[in-house]
């Protein structure tokens, strides 16, 4: 019998976060009602920094499974990624293991999340994303939650993420369906740095 997944550590740490983030950040969360309460989907969006998996865990209710670099594993925190439930990934070679894991996890009617831009950067537009994404959506035929975040990780910096409503990928016909993703979370990025610079 397979061995069931243990999420209780996942949780205590996830509610931690909301409430140090909200002490410390003050941030703030749009559009959470469009993730499926149930169900397979893959959360899509912008890096900013090694903190947005953390803004991610205290914003959603629902446990994210991220696909994380393997070196995280390697450091003395390895034991709290492999809680969070992090998918290791060798970013200098291909990952079969990696890509059947999160394929596993969509088909068991879970949540994966993707940073398609492949690494975190500080410049205020995209890095162009890597098809990955619209691959495990294809693959699986889950949807895609898009999503934004606008941050600069200060004190009370209030940052604010943003969720998009599903992208259905199978149903995109005569598009480039990566620069179709990357449309819309710059659409909200660039809606968030708007709002931030008229506040």
């Amino acid at each position: 019998m397979k061995k069931k997944d243990n999420y209780i550590g996942y949780y205590i740490v996830s509610r931690i976060l909301r409430f140090a983030g909200f002490v410390w950040f003050g941030d703030k969360v749009i559009g959470e009602e469009n993730i499926p309460k149930e169900g397979r989907c893959i959360l899509a969006g912008n890096h900013l920094s090694d903190m947005d998996a953390y803004l991610l865990f205290a914003g959603t209710k629902r446990p994210i499974h991220f696909l994380g670099k393997k070196e995280l594993f390697e450091s003395s925190f390895g034991w709290f990624f492999k809680m969070m439930h992090l998918i290791p990934v060798d970013r200098k070679n291909k990952n079969p293991e990696a890509k059947a894991k999160a394929i596993e996890i969509l088909e068991a009617e879970k949540v994966l999340g993707i940073f398609p831009e492949g690494t975190y950067h500080k410049e205020d537009l995209l890095l162009p994303f890597k098809p990955g994404v619209i691959s495990f959506a294809e693959k699986t035929g889950a949807p895609i939650i898009p999503f934004a975040m606008d941050s600069t990780f200060k004190f009370r910096c209030r940052p604010v993420i943003k969720f998009g409503k599903p992208i259905y990928v199978n149903k995109i016909k005569d598009q480039d369906k990566v620069a179709y993703l990357e449309k819309i979370v710059r659409d909200l990025l660039m809606e968030l740095q708007e709002n931030r610079r008229n506040n």
